[in-house]
């Protein structure tokens, strides 16, 4: 389904820009590089302690969970793995190289569904801080989270993972494959509660289908933009996929309260 979306709608540049200015007033405004939100998210979530402490629990289930998983197969999957590998020295090593892959990738699932609701958490909090949540606005539910879990997002991060394997270059194309989308997922939480249904969101973030095969052009600068800085972040071994993705969040509900600023000026200047 999103590959057939993403071959079926044409690009329009105009639908790049801000959503949240453009439904708010119809206006796009000039904003800075979105690749900085990511940065100014993590040293908020630092100058806000208590926002961290909040959302420490979802992190330590995650990580308990995720150890369990690496011991229990460490005990039932390494040794029929290593005899089905030939059983010698080799086989070892490539049955233990095989059981760290597969609970990595448990462990990303499981992360992945927790961290999720932290940060859904953690967007819902920044918005309030900085004054810019609507009390007319719905949480997104821990259903809709799940389901984002599941989205094509993390299919093509999972299969792209081993491409971190090749140095230098395989991450380079990791990170440019799924910067774009890394972006939306984040902003996403700022569409889901303006009402915006999925196909809304496609149109305008996709467009109608892709003119050039360049994903900062297909999503637009500044989803690829903000995707490319997230992803870095949490490529960094142990504070990446805990404390970055979580400043990633708050990355996004600070562009998102930028945004709702950005249409309310817009909306003033119209006015005048």
């Amino acid at each position: 389904e999103f590959f057939g979306f993403c071959s079926s709608f044409p690009l329009r540049p105009e639908r790049m820009n801000s959503v949240g200015a453009e439904v708010s007033s119809g206006v796009v405004p000039i904003v800075k590089d979105k690749a900085n939100y990511p940065f100014k998210g993590a040293k908020y979530l630092l100058s806000h302690p208590k926002l961290l402490f909040g959302v420490l629990f979802f992190v330590l289930v995650g990580a308990v969970l995720s150890l369990i998983v690496l011991i229990v197969l460490l005990a039932t999957a390494l040794k029929p793995q290593a005899i089905a590998f030939g059983g010698d020295a080799l086989g070892w090593l490539l049955a233990t190289l095989a059981v760290f892959t597969e609970a990595l990738i448990f462990a990303i699932i499981f992360m992945k569904l927790l961290v999720s609701k932290a940060q859904e958490n953690l967007f819902v909090k920044v918005m309030k801080l900085e004054n810019e949540w609507k009390i007319e606005w719905q949480e997104p539910s821990l259903l809709n989270q799940m389901i984002c879990c599941c989205s094509p997002s993390l299919l093509i991060q999972l299969l792209t993972l081993p491409l971190n394997l090749i140095p230098g270059v395989g991450t380079l194309a990791y990170v440019y494959i799924n910067a774009p989308l890394a972006g939306w997922d984040f902003i996403g939480l700022y569409y889901e509660v303006l009402g915006l249904s999925n196909a809304e969101q496609k149109d305008r973030v996709v467009g109608r289908r892709y003119e050039r095969l360049h994903p900062s052009r297909a999503f637009g600068e500044d989803h690829f933009r903000f995707g490319m800085a997230a992803v870095i972040l949490e490529l960094i071994p142990l504070i990446g996929p805990t404390f970055f993705s979580l400043g990633n969040a708050c990355g996004a509900a600070l562009w998102a309260c930028d945004m709702c600023k950005e249409g309310r000026a817009a909306t003033t200047t119209e006015a005048v």
